[in-house]
């Protein structure tokens, strides 16, 4: 795919423009490689953790195109080193031995600052680690510098034998190994240790205001990863405080459509209610079974929620008992296929072909806009308005996910993002709270008149294209303000219990395994405990389920009761988004651009 690049020539004057305490540098190896599609990717990523803190202007530039004395116009400077050898500016060398100002290094080419290092930092380099092919763990696999030890728990990197290319073994096992200097007093923030052979390496070092790590955190990303620490150390990187008083629980009740038994939800409203949990019930509001897969009735292929008069009760009944409903998709499957499992609602892709991995064909505005329309339609007719959209299965297109960025306040779970370039949308048609970054007239939940055709204008000639398909997954330790969508995103992280497995879902988890994470997590700042649970889990094992017998909630309630014992406070997510929809993130500054 050829790149047409695009410079901003108007950056110059929007950095000396921005404060110096309100912006932040992040630089990427774009390399002389033209596949290469990763340092992209990466910055990405790390642009998505920093709308954490929408208090800063985000500048993106590749390293190549590093200007003498940019690192000294923002508060903070992150350089993501994901080529090996690429060649960094010796302007960026210089500054960023002689800033001020607070500077991190990840991943690779450290060793190009020579003596600049040992200055800067305390430590020299040394040489990489590789895996250690004798000493193997208790599951036979090559050990390596695998546990990251941070403020007195152990987190630790994936590593696994690829299920598609035999004999490989796949792990972000290699870091640099450092050697300290004599008399240095730079701080060690994380180690990383083998737990084979016990040796020990620094992962993060802190020598006043420059930051170094040892690998880059933002490869092969999960619940207990090294990637949480670096989200930690964010906040020392840019000086930024805590936004929470405590730490937040949320828990969401997923794939709930007009055919889940009602004794199922009926019990499981029961049980939070008797927690005191507030009840947040993610909702599909058509249910569809094209290929005659789901137990129900002849006539019930196709069930809208407010028809169906019993389902509508437990509906009732939620809202009185303080319910709140997330947007589940509108279908949750796509068409008359198995995409890729049994088609039925709940079960399926609904926004991504999970057969080809690849965006649905039919993926436009006015496909995406239509059906949310069909969705909204049907919650309005029974009586629902949701504020939170929940993508099913967590994949879609870019274009889709810009579209959901804008017409919904808040969205919950993790994303998928591809290295891409968005044009066509008409943002001069927008009204933008000056506050917020919003335009709340495109908002589903506003119910304004005239959102249908605004939101039709807006997004009619909208367009994505892409630089790479590969797609890459990331999960998220605390709420998000804007990612590169722009989406305002609620995390989750603890995920689910999962008794089986298939093709989409690679090893099972346990209630121990969702508590061991959040108590884990504790050590985090702004972190949250936010899980999901499927209602058919109360069945007995037998039945496909996690309870010794129909309706048993003992499961439930010990991750519920665990995750209070831990400290954790169960949050109304109404009240958290009426106090947080006030910021969102500055639109990033882009000092190359590819369309």
């Amino acid at each position: 795919m050829k790149k047409l690049i695009l410079s901003f020539v108007l950056l110059t004057g929007l950095q000396v423009q921005a404060k110096a305490l309100d912006c932040v540098n992040v630089y990427f190896d774009r390399s002389t490689d033209p596949t290469y599609w990763m340092g992209k990717t990466y910055t990405t990523l790390l642009q998505n953790l920093l709308g954490h803190f929408p208090e800063y202007q985000q500048i993106i530039s590749p390293i190549e195109l590093y200007e003498q004395g940019e690192i000294d116009k923002c508060a903070a400077t992150i350089y993501i080193g994901s080529y090996f050898n690429n060649p960094i500016p010796a302007a960026f060398l210089d500054d960023y031995a002689n800033t001020k100002k607070n500077v991190a290094w990840i991943g690779y080419n450290i060793w190009q600052l020579g003596d600049r290092f040992e200055k800067a930092m305390g430590y020299s380099y040394s040489h990489l680690s590789t895996m250690n092919k004798e000493k193997l763990d208790p599951r036979g696999r090559p050990s390596f510098l695998k546990n990251i030890l941070y403020k007195g728990e152990v987190f630790f990197k994936y590593g696994e034998w690829s299920q598609n290319t035999q004999g490989l073994f796949v792990a972000p096992f290699e870091q640099a190994v450092l050697v300290p200097t004599e008399g240095n007093k730079t701080e060690v923030l994380a180690w990383a240790q083998n737990p084979v052979t016990n040796e020990k390496a620094p992962y993060i070092l802190r020598a006043k205001n420059h930051f170094y790590v040892a690998d880059v955190p933002l490869s092969f990303m999960h619940e207990a990863d090294r990637y949480l620490v670096f989200a930690d150390v964010l906040f020392d990187i840019l000086n930024a405080k805590p936004k929470h008083n405590g730490q937040y629980a949320f828990l969401r009740i997923e794939d709930v459509h007009a055919l889940v038994p009602l004794s199922w939800l009926y019990r499981t409203n029961q049980v939070l209610k008797e927690e005191k949990v507030p009840i947040n019930i993610s909702l599909v509001p058509i249910f569809f079974d094209p290929l005659n897969q789901y137990t129900r009735g002849p006539y019930e292929e196709v069930v809208t929620m407010d028809r169906h008069r019993s389902f509508m009760s437990w509906i009732e009944d939620t809202k009185k008992d303080n319910g709140s409903f997330i947007w589940h998709g509108v279908t949750h499957q796509h068409k008359r296929m198995a995409n890729p499992h049994s088609g039925v609602s709940g079960d399926d892709f609904e926004f991504f072909d999970a057969v080809t991995n690849m965006p649905i064909a039919e993926d436009s505005p006015q496909f995406v806009l239509n059906k949310l329309e069909d969705g909204f339609e049907i919650l309005q007719r029974a009586g629902v308005t949701p504020r939170i959209w929940l993508m099913p299965h967590y994949q879609a297109s870019a274009l889709d996910y810009v579209i959901f960025g804008e017409v919904f306040s808040w969205n919950v779970g993790r994303a998928i993002y591809y290295n891409h370039s968005v044009k066509g949308m008409q943002k001069d048609l927008l009204k933008k709270d000056a506050a917020t970054g919003d335009d709340k007239r495109l908002w589903f939940e506003s119910r304004d008149p005239q959102s249908k055709a605004l939101r039709m204008q807006v997004f009619k000639n909208l367009t994505v294209k892409y630089e790479s398909m590969v797609w890459s997954g990331q999960m998220f330790p605390y709420e998000i303000y804007g990612d590169v969508h722009g989406q305002r995103l609620i995390p989750e992280n603890l995920g689910n219990s999962q008794p089986f497995v298939n093709e989409h879902v690679t090893s099972p988890r346990t209630k121990e395994d969702i508590i061991s994470d959040a108590k884990r997590n504790r050590v985090l700042r702004d972190v949250w405990a936010s899980f999901f649970y499927h209602p058919f889990l109360l069945t007995s094992y037998e039945e496909g389920g996690r309870g010794a017998y129909p309706g048993d909630p003992s499961e439930l309630r010990f991750i519920i009761q665990g995750l209070k014992d831990l400290g954790y406070q169960f949050i109304d997510i109404n009240k958290f988004m009426d106090k947080n929809t006030k910021v969102k993130r500055p639109e990033p500054i882009y000092k190359e651009q590819t369309l």
